[in-house]
């Protein structure tokens, strides 16, 4: 025994024991019971630690994260078995406390009543910074590629400015405040709900962020191929006997057209087919309102509707004197005369033209052609309907004593 009392190695393990139990002494509630000295406490680690402040006004900016429990008891649940980490809480509570670093105790709720419960460290720094309320645009991140042949416009964001707060170290950190869209084969217009995203001047998002509003709504137009194409107006039938067409006014003399890319190509070099109106019953000044129709495969056009303003007179007659008779449809072998009643070689006629007083003012022989058509007729004698080919087809018509008909003599061109 005197041996062991002298050996510096016995003094060394007594010292140990009796660090042990001093730590046992400071870290342990000594209300909740005396324990059997063959109970060894379990150390739950990384623990979270809550913190109670004034959220309003203040944002935790440093504290540590996670702590670790000691907890001992006689029960061999606990000592055997983790308690769920939903039935208990470990928190510090700086309520009242303003900005700064404070050193306050850790503090636990939700342990069973009978066991010891220490935490290590049982002090932490926690640092509280006021929050500062900056203003920010918002920016609107595109990502991807709309179809092929499709554009997309200039993205409207709703609301495009938000309220962002931050702790007030962190303010001047902000770079913008991104709201992210995907376009990607995209073919119609796009209109969204979109989370937005604090990013700092390293392009890297900032957690924790209170953003005000916390989504945006997105538009972004998402056009189609187009062409712009003449509009060609459809009038129909003849206005009534005595009544003839002065002016016809569109509010659009071109149309933008909308569809596939093989579609529109189609479209340019060409005219776009408008409305019908027909002229059959119209005997004053007339304003129409008529939408334009659509072709097979056509996604949009603009404008939608079309106006269009007639303006109607009472007709007059004027008499056109020595107008050529074109003979048209001849092959090279072949050539042909216009014959008179009479069987003599006609070049020329004369007939009256029916029209708006404006317009009949200026009309000359050089506005109309008169064609015979002999495309396909053979060698011989026939009786051809004579074509009045006006530059105004709308504004005029041929009098009803005009020549309909004439006799073409075709024969073979002499070798």
């Amino acid at each position: 025994m005197d041996k062991w009392l002298n050996s510096h190695w016995f003094a060394r393990a007594i010292a140990l024991v009796m660090a042990g139990m001093l730590w046992m002494v400071v870290n342990f509630e000594p209300d909740q019971g005396a324990m059997t000295d063959t109970t060894q406490p379990v150390l739950i680690d990384g623990v979270t630690l809550h913190v109670k402040y004034d959220t309003d006004r203040f944002q935790v900016v440093k504290m540590p994260k996670t702590v670790k429990v000691a907890l001992e008891s006689n029960n061999p649940f606990y000592r055997h078995n983790f308690l769920p980490a939903d039935s208990y809480e470990v928190y510090v509570d700086l309520t009242g406390m303003g900005k700064g670093t404070h050193k306050v105790p850790v503090q636990y709720r939700g342990f069973p009543e009978e066991a010891r419960v220490g935490i290590i460290p049982n002090q932490v720094e926690v640092t509280l910074e006021e929050k500062k309320t900056v203003e920010k645009d918002v920016r609107v991140e595109v990502l991807g590629q709309v179809a092929p042949g499709y554009t997309a416009g200039e993205p409207i964001v709703k609301p495009f400015r938000v309220l962002v707060r931050v702790p007030e170290s962190q303010a001047d950190n902000i770079a913008m405040v991104k709201a992210s869209v995907n376009l990607d084969g995209a073919t119609e217009p796009i209109k969204t709900t979109v989370p937005l995203r604090v990013v700092d001047k390293s392009g890297n998002q900032i957690q924790g962020i209170e953003v005000n509003p916390l989504t945006v709504e997105v538009n972004i137009p998402v056009t189609s191929p187009f062409a712009i194409v003449p509009l060609k107006l459809n009038l129909t039938n003849e206005l009534p006997d005595g009544y003839s067409l002065a002016g016809v006014e569109m509010n659009a003399e071109e149309v933008t057209v909308y569809g596939p890319k093989e579609m529109v190509d189609t479209l340019k070099t060409t005219t776009y087919a408008g409305p019908e109106i027909d002229l059959s019953n119209v005997t004053a000044d007339r304003v129409f309102q008529l939408k334009i129709p659509m072709q097979d495969n056509i996604v949009k056009i603009e404008p939608e509707y079309l106006q269009v303003s007639l303006k109607v007179v009472p007709s007059q007659t004027k008499n056109l004197a020595d107008v050529p008779i074109r003979v048209t449809g001849l092959t090279p072998d072949k050539q042909a005369k216009v014959l008179g009643a009479n069987g003599e070689e006609l070049s020329t006629i004369d007939f009256d033209v029916i029209g708006a007083p404006a317009i009949l003012k200026d009309l000359t022989a050089d506005d109309v052609q008169v064609v015979a058509d002999v495309t396909n007729l053979p060698v011989g004698v026939h009786e051809i309907t004579l074509n009045y080919n006006y530059n105004m087809p709308h504004f005029l018509k041929t009098g009803a004593s005009a020549i309909k008909q004439v006799t073409v003599e075709i024969t073979n061109t002499q070798q």
